[in-house]
């Protein structure tokens, strides 16, 4: 991995340098195809900018952050860049196409949920219990569906632990209810 560290307007410090190469080198640790990382660090009325760009096998990724303290900066956008990390390899390595098995070798059976309050979502929904379901907060599930929007889309809402699906109602607004399994 080649890192590059760019100073603007200060000088870097040995400390400063280490600290920073030692934290990039221990990301290697979540993904091996790391080619670059550039480090830029540059100071503005008092203001310590920090802005990491990792470049790797079909990978790139930025990371910004700010702050009175640089080392500080740094850390938050180090921060920023695992959590980018870690959710690239969980997306790269989500074997969801994989037909799962319990413990006797078989495979689990689909459910049947339908909206826990009364909606414009009627149809009820049935999902496979193989296929893994995303687990997003609410304002992250609408985007993922505005992104989509080619049919209702199931998710676990983070925020309150219940199956939940945002979708198109007859007014066009896109809206969010949570399932329950049908009796």
């Amino acid at each position: 991995m080649n890192i590059e560290l760019s100073g603007r307007h200060f000088n870097l410090t040995d400390a400063l340098k280490e600290h920073v190469e030692k934290k990039l080198n221990s990301i290697n640790r979540f993904y091996k195809g790391i080619d670059d990382v550039h480090v830029i660090l540059e100071v503005t009325s008092g203001t310590n900018h920090v802005h990491i760009q990792l470049r790797g096998n079909h990978l790139k990724l930025d990371s910004k952050s700010k702050s009175h303290d640089i080392y500080i900066a740094f850390d938050e956008a180090f921060d920023s860049l695992e959590r980018q990390m870690r959710k690239y390899k969980d997306r790269k390595h989500n074997h969801s196409h994989r037909k799962r098995q319990d413990s006797n070798g078989k495979i689990p059976s689909s459910t049947y949920y339908v909206p826990a309050e009364e909606s414009d979502f009627e149809d009820g929904i049935l999902i496979d219990d193989a296929i893994e379901i995303p687990r997003h907060k609410t304002k992250d599930a609408i985007m993922e569906y505005e992104i989509k929007a080619d049919a209702p889309f199931v998710f676990h809402n983070t925020e309150t632990g219940i199956l939940s699906v945002v979708y198109s109602n007859t007014s066009g607004s896109t809206q969010v209810v949570e399932l329950v399994e049908s009796n």
